[in-house]
């Protein structure tokens, strides 16, 4: 059994990870952090958490805390992984790992220090059959991959509260929404990414972008295009990849809660396969849960965190100077 803490308790701590926590056979929630008081009780009441507290460091403190769910501010992720670390909890922490490179590799050495286990909630790796979809792509039967693209969208849902300020957020929907669309096209090509180039759009009034137009090279030959976004109505939630013999076609299927369709195209005929994501952060918490138990390295881990960060911090320098930028991976 791995019993949780969760510290931060907005939308998606709300609706998405504390149902998944209860609906696992091996997780339980035993305590919720807020700085509101109120507002921690309502959360625990409604979760069936034991703890209802406002303060972390009395959470760290709890033996009957096993794991600690991160989902504060950006920029106090880092701080807040390495203090969970030292306290000996397993930590699953909300995207990005960290607002800076250095903070990253911090918030790593901590874990490795302390010998816990760090995972990432990139949960679009979990939505059903992107698995199989990245087979496809890893065992040859596309050919050679040439083309990735993502679109991802929440719908015109302009950024508010923290999310506004770049001291706490850093970028605005590149880290809200575009780092998922990543992390997918280096879990489908496992590759990386070498160098990228970003154009954003911004609605007035806001600092931090809510349009951002992507272009990116994985590895020395696939060339990626992502449009994600805050800013546009009716969005589309898909994905194409383009090989040599083949490609696919997703529809419908790069966002959380939807159902949609890979349709695949090759040598041997096409197939269409369904995806659904309504299950996906459930099985992203199962999947920390199984990796602590069988002290195993997370998938998303926390260098695929280190390596989402190495990119937005590209992307940033692409934006302020213009011009394409290398990515260079660290060597850890």
């Amino acid at each position: 059994m791995v019993r949780w803490g969760i510290i931060g308790l907005g939308r998606i701590a709300d609706s998405e990870i504390a149902p998944a926590i209860s609906a696992s056979p091996q997780g339980v929630l035993h305590g919720v952090v807020s700085r509101d008081q109120g507002r921690a009780d309502a959360f625990a009441q409604r979760h069936g958490a034991a703890r209802a507290l406002t303060s972390f460091d009395e959470l760290l403190a709890e033996p009957a805390v096993d794991a600690v769910y991160i989902a504060t501010p950006n920029a106090l992720h880092a701080d807040q992984v390495v203090a969970a670390a030292r306290a000996g909890k397993q930590v699953l922490c909300d995207k990005p790992l960290a607002l800076s490179v250095a903070d990253a590799r911090r918030a790593i050495a901590a874990c490795e220090e302390a010998g816990v286990k760090l995972g990432i909630t990139f949960q679009t790796r979990f939505h059903d059959n992107f698995s199989r979809f990245r087979e496809l792509i890893q065992d040859g039967s596309l050919g050679e991959i040439r083309v990735v693209q993502v679109e991802m969208s929440s719908g015109r849902t302009l950024l508010k509260g923290w999310r506004t300020d770049p001291a706490l957020a850093g970028l605005g929907t590149i880290n809200n929404i575009g780092v998922h669309a990543f992390d997918l096209i280096r879990y489908l090509l496992g590759t990386e990414v070498t160098e990228v180039t970003a154009l954003t759009g911004h609605e007035e009034g806001l600092a931090p972008e809510t349009l951002a137009l992507v272009l990116l090279r994985y590895g020395t030959d696939v060339l990626a295009y992502v449009n994600v976004n805050q800013s546009v109505a009716y969005p589309q939630a898909d994905i194409t990849v383009y090989g040599t013999k083949g490609r696919v076609v997703g529809r419908s299927c790069t966002r959380m809660n939807m159902s949609g369709t890979l349709a695949i195209v090759s040598e041997a005929g096409e197939t269409t396969l369904e995806t659904a994501s309504y299950d996906a952060y459930k099985s992203a918490v199962m999947a920390f849960e199984q990796a602590i138990t069988a002290g195993r390295e997370p998938s998303p881990s926390g260098l695929d965190g280190l390596r989402s960060v190495e990119l937005t911090t590209a992307i940033a320098e692409s934006l302020s100077e213009g011009r394409t930028m290398a990515v260079t991976a660290s060597l850890r």
